[in-house]
């Protein structure tokens, strides 16, 4: 009986062994592959010898290893050795591709960083670094918004607005090519008929102020007839070779003028004859705008404010470009950080927006006139012999007297503004919600506020320029042109033909 019992304890202790040697042949089987690729990733470390799944059954005899196990519990083995593998694997690959990853940056060159120099505050005058393509920008923000949360300063990060709207109304190089093909095919049509004429370009394209809708100012010299009878010729020879799908002929205003519109890309002209004064003035801005750098953003935000409310033609009584030119260039040369360089170095762009409509909108009066010559001055009316002969005289408004400064002797730019009044209480109303704009939300709403992105120039910024249909030519033709021009009877001063 003693010797029963022995042998059964015997063989108890026995199979406790086996059980104990089977079960830490399987543990240290699991973990050993991703251990060693790990090993074999990390620097300095020794590889540690890989232990083969197939130890655990010969530890226990064969497959007969797992015998003792339940059916379940085996099952459950099984298909943890089979997911450790396929995780070594995949660890295997990552670690294959961030190797590659690394080999590759190491290995591409990278541009040397460009060094910074110490500026002004105020050199604003080559604007962000956004690239031509169109930007993807959520629903309720505007097109041109850049997230800048760090700033959290009105002023600056109206400053910041300002450059990224001028840098989102600029033209892009395919924009400047096709305005650059539109003047080409005009100089080329001018030539057949006139084979001595010049063509020159002057006006906001010129001085690099155009919108994104804007028009291409050209000028034709040395055309040998009236300006009448030449723009009646050039607009029936373009009507009949089908370069045009809109045109405009306004003889009645200072400076008669064609107006035109291609038909392959949607552009349009204004096309005077004979006239140099535009080109004299388009380069007295381009200089100004070279001395004063703050001035093209503030035209760009200006003029597409005043677009917004019909205020920017000065044949309806707005303020055109050249005199807003003037305009804000006064503004410059008498704001006090132009005189004071630590002051100058404070002062952004949202500043000189917040004092330039406060200036024009309160502050200014209107009884005086200004000149931008001589660092830009104020003078009385009486003097010029200006002033009252306004559309507003008698009811109440205003009149902006403004001397210009090209042309002998000089003549008053603000006379046609007419609707001044309107203008002043635009630039009123117009500076309390920028100064008291809310920064709310992660982005400024100065600017929309101010300047509306639902506007068709915002709105479809990249897709202003499109094919047109033909002309409707049911008008006059060449024959009523030029008995027009040659007969006695009276001939009308402004045509038109819409498509």
């Amino acid at each position: 009986m003693c010797l029963h019992l022995e042998s059964v304890s015997s063989r108890l202790q026995k199979m406790e062994e086996e059980e104990c040697g089977a079960g830490d042949s399987v543990a240290m089987a699991l973990p050993v592959e991703p251990v060693y690729e790990q090993a074999h990733e990390m620097p300095g470390t020794v590889d540690m010898p890989v232990a083969d799944e197939s130890a655990g059954f010969e530890a226990g005899g064969s497959s007969s290893g797992w015998s003792w196990l339940r059916e379940e519990d085996q099952a459950a083995f099984e298909e943890d050795a089979e997911r450790n593998a396929e995780q070594a694997g995949r660890n295997i690959r990552m670690r294959q591709l961030l190797r590659e990853r690394r080999e590759r940056k190491a290995t591409s060159e990278v541009p040397p960083p460009q060094e910074v120099t110490p500026e002004d505050f105020m050199e604003v005058g080559k604007g962000g670094g956004t690239s031509s393509r169109r930007a993807v920008v959520k629903e309720n923000q505007p097109p041109w918004y850049v997230a800048r949360p760090h700033l959290e300063n009105v002023a600056l990060r109206l400053h910041e607005e300002l450059l990224d709207f001028d840098q989102f109304m600029k033209h892009t190089p395919e924009e400047i090519q096709a305005r650059r093909d539109w003047v080409r095919t005009i100089g080329g049509v001018c030539r057949n008929l006139w084979p001595k004429s010049q063509i020159r370009i002057f006006g906001s394209f010129y001085t690099g102020l155009s919108l994104p809708n804007g028009d291409v100012d050209v000028a034709v010299l040395n055309v040998p007839c009236r300006p009448g009878t030449a723009m009646k010729i050039l607009a029936d020879t373009m009507l009949a070779s089908g370069e045009i799908s809109w045109l405009e002929i306004i003889e009645s205003a200072k400076v008669p003028v064609m107006k035109v519109r291609s038909r392959s890309c949607g552009l349009r002209a204004d096309i005077v004859f004979n006239m140099q004064d535009g080109l004299q003035t388009s380069k007295f801005i381009r200089q100004s705008l070279k001395d004063f750098p703050q001035m093209r953003p503030l035209l760009v935000f200006i003029k597409y404010f005043l677009l917004q409310r019909g205020l920017n033609d000065t044949f309806t009584g707005g303020m055109g470009s050249y005199l807003l030119c003037n305009v804000v260039l006064h503004f410059l040369q008498r704001h006090p950080c132009m005189k004071d360089p630590r002051l100058y170095s404070a002062t952004s762009l949202g500043h000189l927006l917040f004092d330039l409509l406060k200036y024009y909108g309160r502050d200014f009066r209107y009884d005086v006139g200004i000149s931008v010559l001589d660092g830009g001055y104020t003078f009385r009316k009486e003097e010029r012999g200006w002033g009252g002969k306004g559309k507003s005289k008698g009811k109440g408004g205003i009149q902006l007297c403004l001397e210009s400064p090209l042309g002998s002797p000089p003549s008053d730019l603000g006379a046609p503004a007419f609707r001044m009044s309107t203008l002043r209480n635009l630039f009123h109303h117009g500076e309390p919600p920028l100064r008291h704009s809310s920064v709310d939300g992660g982005w400024l709403t100065t600017l929309p506020i101010a300047a509306g992105p639902c506007n068709g120039v915002i709105t479809s910024r990249y897709e202003l320029m499109a094919q047109q249909p033909a002309a409707l030519a049911s008008l006059q033709r060449s024959s009523d042109f030029q008995e027009g021009a040659e007969g006695d009877g009276p001939m009308a001063k402004r045509m038109r033909l819409d498509t």
